[in-house]
């Protein structure tokens, strides 16, 4: 039989879990995420390659650094960011992965 540290473990870990999730849930930080896999960019590479408003990629980075899935350091006056948590990178590659494999299905289904 299970104690209750046990079964309270399990439920903040799903709770963490969807947590995260819902932090990796929006287009804009995947595509972030992807970008980043490389290497560390500045606000202005990562604006050039993503098309958003400048506040909308500060708020996304902001918002995506709190959750520990980027780090960040300053030099001068710009502000370089990079992947803080490839656990992150992994599970963001395999949803995508997946999520080709299905779209592709569906769209010879539909051919």
């Amino acid at each position: 039989m299970s104690n209750g540290t046990a079964a309270q473990t399990t439920i903040a870990g799903y709770e963490a879990a969807a947590e995260l999730f819902g932090v990796l849930s929006t287009p804009i930080r995947l595509r972030i995420i992807g970008a980043l896999c490389g290497s560390e960019k500045n606000v202005s590479q990562l604006l050039q390659e993503i098309e958003v408003s400048q506040p909308n990629m500060s708020q996304q980075l902001n918002l995506l650094y709190r959750a520990g899935v980027l780090d960040k350091r300053r030099e001068g006056a710009q502000m370089y960011y990079r992947i803080g948590d490839e656990t992150v990178v992994r599970v963001c590659k395999a949803v995508c992965a997946r999520t080709d494999e299905g779209t592709e299905g569906r769209e010879a289904q539909v051919n």
